[in-house]
């Protein structure tokens, strides 16, 4: 397990065992806001640093997301997909279902609401 700490923001890894594949999930906790984003999207490559492609992206407790934070999500995703990859989106709060829904993400990208949901659909 990994911990990345921002201002406003912690950023978890935990690699888990779904049938059989190592899959990285990935928490947000906290806020991406215009004092953080800057540096979160600079350093979001550590997310891949163990180089599993295969992402879950828990964003139950990610309480607010800017202009930014939405590259930044976007920029995981198509890393994903540069290396052949799969990503799963679990966990969207209310708000997060609004914007997520407005981002126009790859048919690829599947969304849960929770990441247990995920977890058990991963195929």
């Amino acid at each position: 397990m990994a911990k990345f700490e921002f201002p406003s923001l912690v950023i978890e890894t935990t690699s888990i065992e779904i049938k059989g594949e190592v899959v990285q999930l990935v928490s947000f906790v906290g806020q991406i806001t215009n004092t953080n984003a800057y540096e979160i999207n600079r350093n979001i490559t550590s997310v891949f640093e163990e180089g599993i492609y295969q992402i879950i992206l828990d964003l139950k407790k990610l309480e607010y997301i800017n202009s930014i934070g939405v590259a930044t999500l976007i920029g995981i995703i198509k890393t994903v997909e540069t290396q052949k990859g799969k990503i799963k989106i679990g966990g969207l709060n209310h708000f997060l279902e609004n914007v997520i829904q407005l981002m126009d993400l790859p048919k690829k990208v599947q969304i849960y609401h929770t990441k247990e949901e995920a977890i058990l659909n991963w195929t």
